[in-house]
């Protein structure tokens, strides 16, 4: 192996492992969240000036952080890239944290997790095209007689289904619509209130012939905040933000600002 190819190894290792010791309790918490975006709560809002990153989960963060007296930085960034370098914590920043992510035992192993966030109902989405008066999906259990299209990297365990259910894994939620649209699949299963909070962006996922209803059987989904166990305040980390997500709720603040975006429900859905 020449030379510049091992100093080039070298430097790789450096940026990977080396972030790892710098955090202590002032330094700023780096966050990412999917760079293919979570309307109404991740989302970026044209202007004549510049894109700005909004929504109501980057709003409540904002209010979660400034309550905390913590100072933070948040990049958008492919969803499983976010998720391994959380985990390992590690990247160029090496960011302690994710957000918007729902609860599965195997993201609670690998995760200190936060109190929940918000919810939302799970459903299943298909087009009217398809189905005029809609798929015969009475429970849970019939959506696996049916083509799935899903997201990779996102968890399903709430459906009671594994990647082996999912005929076509789409690289976002947006693909997965247009998937969807174009009869390549049947059914989408996520939670209810995103693609219909993609109104707020300038590309919405659904249009008129893209219907949903709620699993009644299956308890909402919970949304919440992971922290990197490899994070060395990790466990003071996730109790200065359950003391504010707690604060936020208790206020009445956290579904005022989530029914700036979700009027009819706020962090129930």
């Amino acid at each position: 192996m020449n030379t510049p190819l091992l100093r080039l190894l070298f430097l790789l290792f450096l940026v990977l492992t080396a972030p790892k010791i710098l955090a202590d309790d002032n330094t700023t918490v780096t966050i990412c969240d999917d760079e293919n975006l979570w309307p109404p709560y991740t989302f970026i809002r044209e202007s004549a000036s510049q894109p700005e990153v909004t929504g109501a989960m980057i709003e409540l963060v904002d209010a979660i952080f400034k309550h905390s007296q913590l100072t933070y930085s948040l990049s958008l960034t492919p969803w499983k890239r976010c998720l391994y370098q959380v985990e390992h914590y590690s990247g160029a920043p090496a960011y302690e944290v994710f957000i918007n992510g729902s609860f599965s035992e195997e993201r609670a192993a690998k995760f200190l997790v936060s109190d929940r966030v918000y919810s939302s109902g799970a459903a299943y989405f298909y087009s009217q095209k398809t189905f005029p008066n809609g798929p015969d999906i009475k429970r849970l259990a019939d959506a696996k007689d049916y083509t799935i299209c899903g997201v990779h990297g996102y968890s399903y365990e709430m459906f009671n289904i594994t990647a082996d259910h999912i005929a076509i894994s789409a690289g976002d939620l947006h693909a997965a619509f247009r998937l969807l649209k174009n009869n390549r699949c049947e059914i989408i299963l996520n939670a209810y209130s995103v693609p219909f909070g993609s109104k707020f962006t300038d590309k919405p996922m659904i249009d008129d012939t893209i219907k949903a209803r709620i699993f009644d059987e299956l308890p909402h989904q919970q949304f919440h905040i992971f922290i990197s166990r490899q994070s060395p305040r990790a466990e003071k980390l996730v109790s200065q933000i359950n003391r504010s997500i707690q604060y936020l709720k208790n206020s009445g603040q956290a579904d005022k600002i989530f029914r700036q975006y979700l009027p009819e429900c706020g962090t129930d859905c």
